[in-house]
């Protein structure tokens, strides 16, 4: 496909170009929003690669632009890259992903399509993304979405924030000044579970006593998920944070955290979940997950996720599903759904929807049956253990229930 390498003299808003991705690829992009260079004439355009997610949009200085793209060049790109992705089998399609995420500032091939609420949401426009990067802790990470940070602070390109305290600054010197004094060197919460083996520690932090802690901890999370809209309305839910800490100093560092309603009206144990970037993939994703289980056990009460779920959390409840009613199953191969649902507050639906999907569920007589193997259970299990998967030690919590069973009553469902 020939290119046309005349740009006019000022892309705007709403046009569509070729654009020449961090991975040298070139794709069609549609131009969201311009801004001055600091200290120059030039400008720098944000960009929403088509049949992208937005948590890819960027923004690009001219000379990555490759020329307009017509209605017909889009759509063949379109068709190639539809074609070039659904011919893959899953198998080649991770392959390809690892290839590509080979750099970390490459984009995905198999996450970066738009999901299926976006599809559907045509006249759906993403916020600009103004803060580019972040400094939190021992990592600076790139943002994926745009989050409503006060203007002074929401038009920075790299924001610091202190891991403890949450608090966000615009300057380096500031944000070391504040280091040197912040008083907290942990979650301003009660510690409720700590494990020497893994080197964990998790704290239960109410928004009601700890508004602006957790008021700044939404504000980081709407940085890497587009679904999160609770920023600032924040005392009707508690906020479970994880923290990584050394042996040696016992220093913390913050990993990420899950919220739930104090009282959700349709028992949902978990409302939003985050892992930052440098720590995913490493298991602490699931780590979270099974830990708003483990809660939910101790509630006498089934749960689920709020919807809705990215691409990516539900990747991780699928995987945790499998493996916690998998060691279920091998010890009980021959069991009724529904005590599965009890044993492990896993509700009915998602135990049929994963189950399903590895032939494990029957259908006879208006019932579904579970139907394993144990050599075809040790077979999936031994896929899962190849994989980082750390696991709650139930023992070491330390939490009581503020009303137990208070999610029992219902039976919603919580398909994706």
């Amino acid at each position: 496909m020939e290119l046309d390498s005349n740009i006019p003299n000022s892309p705007k808003p709403g046009d569509t170009f070729f654009v020449r991705m961090n991975n040298g690829a070139i794709h069609a992009a549609e131009i969201l929003e311009t801004r001055a260079v600091d200290g120059s004439d030039q400008q720098e355009y944000f960009v929403h690669y088509l049949n992208f997610d937005h948590r890819n949009d960027q923004w690009i200085t001219e000379s990555r632009l490759s020329g307009n793209a017509s209605n017909e060049q889009m759509e063949m790109t379109n068709e190639q890259l539809n074609d070039s992705t659904n011919s893959l089998t899953s198998r080649k399609r991770a392959r390809l992903k690892r290839r590509l995420n080979d750099d970390p500032s490459d984009f995905s091939h198999e996450c970066s399509f738009e999901s299926a609420d976006q599809i559907a949401r045509k006249d759906y426009k993403p916020s600009v993304k103004y803060i580019e990067k972040i400094w939190i802790g021992q990592y600076e990470m790139d943002c994926w979405y745009h989050s409503p940070f006060p203007d002074e602070y929401g038009k920075q390109r790299l924001l610091y924030i202190c891991e403890y305290c949450m608090k966000y600054m615009r300057l380096k010197t500031t944000y070391s000044r504040h280091l040197a004094e912040c008083s907290l060197r942990r979650p301003p919460g009660i510690e409720i579970y700590r494990d020497p083996k893994i080197g964990c520690a998790l704290y239960e932090v109410d928004g009601a006593q700890n508004k602006l802690y957790c008021q700044n901890l939404c504000l980081l999370a709407r940085l890497f998920l587009e679904s999160k809209v609770i920023c600032f309305n924040v005392s009707e839910f508690l906020f479970y944070v994880l923290m990584e800490y050394n042996h040696n100093n016992q220093k913390e560092r913050f990993i990420g955290y899950f919220s739930k309603e104090k009282d959700s009206a349709f028992g949902y144990n978990l409302s939003c979940l985050l892992c930052l970037p440098p720590y995913q993939r490493k298991g602490y994703g699931k780590l979270l997950i099974q830990f708003s289980y483990e809660l939910s056990k101790l509630e006498n009460a089934v749960g689920g996720p709020e919807k809705p779920v990215s691409d990516l959390g539900h990747k991780a409840y699928l995987s945790y599903w499998t493996w916690a009613l998998l060691n279920v199953l091998k010890e009980k191969p021959e069991i009724e759904v529904d005590e599965l649902s009890a044993i492990t507050s896993i509700s009915t639906e998602n135990c049929l929807e994963t189950l399903s999907s590895y032939g494990f569920i029957k259908y006879w007589r208006q019932g579904h049956f579970v139907c394993a193997s144990r050599k075809g259970i040790e077979a999936r299990l031994q896929e899962l253990h190849a994989k980082t998967f750390l696991v709650v030690n139930s023992q070491l919590i330390n939490w009581q229930p503020r009303v137990k069973g208070k999610a029992g009553r219902y039976s919603k469902t919580f398909a994706f």
